[in-house]
């Protein structure tokens, strides 16, 4: 039979340490025990639990072994160690669960199996103790010799912890990728898209220690291009490439005009890693490189320059690149020269490589809750739009504080203009006395000190205008607040919120002040409005939003916010954005369009009369005060605008006449009182021509001469 166990003893107890392996016969295991790295261990040790597993052979054994030690991965004292900081509890509840274990071992069974192993073994234990000190054996070699790529991976880059569903999914996915050959006889494209803070550094990492093993098999040298329209980014991500050298891959940091001053080999597997920029310089730049295996594009919304990329388009096929990969929280944009590139680039559609949602990486705790709160201001200059973005700071900080969601203290302010930044640090030391100012802006940089700063509370806001906008990664950092004008790019919103979404404490909520001007009469209520249909269309795909799009979205960004001093509940919210979407995609039809349109919303509603219209004015999405003469060209009567079902109706006035006088119909009275539903309720609404009753089916009065 096959077992897990979880053995510790006072000592290690003390500690919160306890053993997981597996075993064939507990009981020579028992005496076989190896202290391994757990210091201090004395004679007591003990079994603090045993579980039989339905495991067919050794080999199985150890894989069901695998998935214990990756359940507390996290958990665990150093790497490849079977000594773990988890309680007995947590272990049991986890093994009782699982469909691979036959049951638990009880407590009596537990101390027959310690005593045996206590005492001396009989010549009858000789065979089952062999076969332990062989499965022993098999089990080291498991752990230390036979590792796949794949582990030592994740043991490289993710040390002590267990890889998340979406990594584990992309190295599979990837690896499938680069063992196709009819897939690979053309360059191959395609696009990850995670959520700022899920790991995008490791996706990246992982495709190009995939492709150079491609390139390994294929006995062929690697050669990575590393491009991202930062230089902020490679000095965040550096140290993990640096770990490239594990996997035979050497590093050349190209970043901060350091390009034309590397000699990049011919004969080793290279990564190099620099900007636009640097690529475009003629002597030293792209046109200098040696051919280029794969190029990996970060934050590939973002492809700057029409210089820098007609000749990317030109090197690739110079090259005959083999892969043409590229990462970003939101590869979609509201730019059409961004879209057009990367269309160009990666097709249109773009193949996604991988795809994780906010939701479910807020749900698995992978990033902090994303928040949006709105402040609106009236259009006035500069100075008051810097005062009024430090009083906005002031009340959000303190609302953040008063529900105690408050920890790092950190927060960057974009603004639009380095006169802007200024003056709006200026106001901020003069109402916010207790924060530390910092700016990050030509000629005035004082962020190194606000990113090496300790996150202990205290207020510190650093104020920029492009600087620490995308692949930032800074710990502490509890909000951003941007000052948007007229209009919003709803992907430069995403990206600006996505800074604070580093999960420094369970229960994080990453916030984004969005401080806008309004028109006059435009209300908080309406920016917040305006602003959520700005990002939840954007966040959407192409096919029209319904009702749990919004409630999802809403959810996901929003939750209740408070406007104006009044908390607005997401179930109002999602009512708001939902009613200014109609809105906005009916703007967008022709006339005959939108008289479709909402002909089809009133039957919807179940609104029957012209009366009825009227007097639900107040809850019609898109009520239309005159829509006979809104519609003139498309109208036909109030029946057919309200989208009432006239089919079983005459269908002119004259044949209503007739139908009526042919039934004894003569007054309104007779109408009302005898009309079945061949007839319509309402005449003058089905009938333009219609004049008066008395008129139509009345029966003159004899003339007596």
């Amino acid at each position: 039979m096959f077992y897990l166990y979880a053995t510790s003893s006072d000592f290690t107890l003390q500690n919160g340490l306890i053993k997981l392996g597996s075993t064939i016969h507990p009981v020579h295991r028992m005496r076989a025990y190896n202290t391994g790295d757990a210091p201090g261990i004395g004679l007591e040790k003990r079994y603090l639990g045993i579980w039989q597993v339905n495991a067919k052979s050794r080999r199985e054994l150890l894989s069901i072994e695998r998935r214990l030690h990756n359940k507390f991965a996290n958990l665990r004292k150093k790497k490849r160690t079977e000594w773990f900081n988890v309680t007995i509890d947590d272990v049991a509840a986890f093994l009782n669960s699982q469909p691979y274990v036959v049951r638990q071992l009880t407590i009596e069974e537990v101390n027959v199996i310690q005593a045996k192993s206590e005492l001396p073994p009989s010549s009858q234990d000789i065979d089952e103790i062999k076969y332990e000190t062989e499965f022993i054996a098999e089990r080291d070699t498991e752990l230390t010799s036979n590792i796949t790529l794949k582990q030592k991976f994740f043991d490289t880059f993710l040390p002590g912890k267990a890889p998340r569903r979406i990594q584990d999914e992309l190295w599979d996915l990837f690896e499938t990728i680069c063992h196709d050959d009819a897939l690979l006889e053309n360059i191959y494209k395609g696009i990850v898209q995670w959520p700022t803070g899920t790991g995008k550094t490791i996706a990246m990492l992982m495709m190009i220690v995939l492709a150079k093993e491609r390139c390994v098999r294929n006995g062929t040298i690697y050669r990575g291009l590393l491009v991202s329209p930062k230089n902020d980014i490679f000095k965040t991500i550096c140290s993990d490439f640096n770990k490239l050298s594990e996997f035979g891959i050497d590093l050349y940091d190209g970043s901060d005009g350091k390009l034309s001053r590397i000699t990049v080999p011919t004969n080793r597997h290279i990564v190099v890693m620099a900007c636009p920029q640097s690529l475009l310089i003629d002597a030293t730049g792209m046109k200098n490189l040696p051919v280029m295996t794969h190029v990996h594009y970060d934050e590939v919304h973002r492809i700057t320059g029409e210089l820098y990329f007609r000749l990317l388009k030109d090197m690739l096929i110079q090259w005959k690149t083999q892969f043409l990969t590229g990462t970003s929280a939101t590869p979609k944009t509201s730019s059409p020269e961004q879209h057009r590139k990367l269309a160009e680039l990666f097709g249109d559609p773009h193949v996604l490589i991988h795809r994780c949602e906010v939701d479910e990486a807020v749900r698995k705790g992978w990033i902090a809750t994303p928040r949006f709160t709105v402040c609106t201001m009236p259009k006035k200059d500069t100075g008051a739009y810097a005062k009024a973005v430090a009083l906005a700071l002031k009340r959000t900080i303190q609302k953040k504080k008063d529900a105690n969601l408050w920890r790092g203290g950190k927060v960057i302010v974009y603004l639009p203009t380095v006169a802007a930044a200024k003056a709006a640090a200026a106001e901020a030391i003069r109402c916010i006395p207790d924060a530390t100012v910092y700016l990050a802006t030509d000629g005035e940089r004082t962020d190194k000190e606000f990113v090496d700063a300790i996150a202990d509370g205290t207020i510190r806001i650093l104020f920029a205008c492009e600087r620490y906008r995308e692949g930032s990664d800074i710990p502490g950092l509890e909000m951003t607040a941007v000052l948007i004008g007229d209009s919003i790019s709803a992907y430069i919103l995403i990206q600006i919120q996505g800074r604070a979404l580093r999960t420094d404490y369970a229960g994080k909520e990453g916030w984004c002040l969005v401080v806008s001007p309004c028109e006059e009469g435009e209300t908080e209520q309406d920016v917040l409005d305006r602003t959520a249909l700005d990002i939840l269309t954007f966040i959407g795909d192409a096919r029209p939003l319904v009702k749990k799009d919004f409630e999802k979205y809403v959810e996901t960004y929003f939750g209740d916010v408070e406007v104006g001093g009044i908390i607005i509940s997401k179930e109002e919210t999602v009512a708001r954005v939902q009613a200014a979407y109609v809105r906005r995609e009916y703007a967008k039809k022709t006339p005959k369009e939108r008289y479709h349109s909402i002909r089809k919303l009133n039957a919807e509603m179940g609104i029957r009369s012209k009366t009825e219209y009227f007097a639900r004015a107040g809850e019609h999405p898109n009520f239309i005060e005159d829509p006979k003469a809104y519609f003139l060209e498309s109208w036909v009567s109030w029946y057919d605008f309200l989208g009432v079902d006239c089919s079983s109706f005459p269908p002119t006035k004259a044949d209503w006449v007739i139908a009526c006088k042919g039934r004894g119909l003569i007054s309104r009275t007779d109408y009302q009182q005898k009309r079945d539903s061949t007839l319509p309720e309402n005449p003058s609404e089905m009938y333009e021509d219609f004049t008066n009753w008395d008129k139509e089916i009345g029966v003159e009065d004899e003339i007596v001469w």
